[in-house]
């Protein structure tokens, strides 16, 4: 099933998969809680996962994209693969939090700061990620330049932003996006998340009908 997975329908997943998180999300902040029964949550975050998995599946294919890859190509696709895993790892912990099964005392005493740190390092892989594809894109015309520097952009956009939430983390207060502890308001909040998400938006929906190969006989390595 995987093997027969193309690039365009990757794509159209992630897109679908980020449009969720980003409406589960709003919702979650302008009416904190209305995800408080477990049923609820259990689905939510569910599907947040496949979400991940299917932002990991798009990168994965990315970086077969070209029947000559070359090494930095590989490592942008394996930069944005291991990005949006590490997304995934707070909602594996509050899944395993919902279904009462424990990896180990210290990883639940540890949520708030895997929570914070987890999605700063995969938005900044995501931003290595698309830059680097950005520049390789560049380098030998491709038209599809121009998505990857836009979705760098919404990365770039993530990793400011739990970059504050990391600031926030280390003055010991707690994470509350509602109370705006993170020295804005919770109009910047919904900003920064509507540009980011239109900008990875865009990256995503440019490979919705696109070719499967990424090919030029201009590519050259670094």
């Amino acid at each position: 099933m995987f093997a027969s997975l193309t690039l365009s329908s990757s794509a159209k997943l992630a897109f679908i998969g980020l449009s969720y998180v980003y409406i589960a999300k709003f919702i979650d902040t302008l009416w904190h809680g209305i995800f408080a029964n477990p049923v609820i949550s259990f689905a939510v975050v569910g599907l947040n996962i496949l979400a991940g998995i299917a932002q990991f599946l798009f990168f994965f294919k990315l970086k077969t994209a070209k029947s000559e890859n070359g090494i930095w190509w590989n490592i942008a696709g394996w930069s944005g693969a291991l990005g949006a895993l590490i997304n995934i790892i707070p909602k594996i912990l509050a899944l395993s939090v919902l279904l009462q099964f424990y990896f180990t005392i210290d990883l639940i005493k540890n949520s708030q700061s895997i929570a914070t740190l987890s999605p700063w390092l995969g938005a900044v892989m995501l931003f290595f990620s698309c830059i680097l594809f950005f520049f390789l894109s560049a380098k030998i015309r491709n038209n599809q330049a121009w998505a990857f520097f836009i979705g760098a952009t919404g990365y770039l956009i993530l990793a400011v932003t739990f970059s504050m939430l990391l600031l926030n983390l280390r003055s010991g207060l707690e994470l509350k996006w509602q109370d705006g502890e993170i020295a804005t308001s919770l109009v910047y909040f919904i900003v920064s998340a509507s540009l980011s998400f239109l900008c990875i938006a865009y990256f995503y929906a440019r490979f919705i009908r696109y070719d499967e190969n990424i090919e030029s006989a201009e590519y050259n390595e670094f």
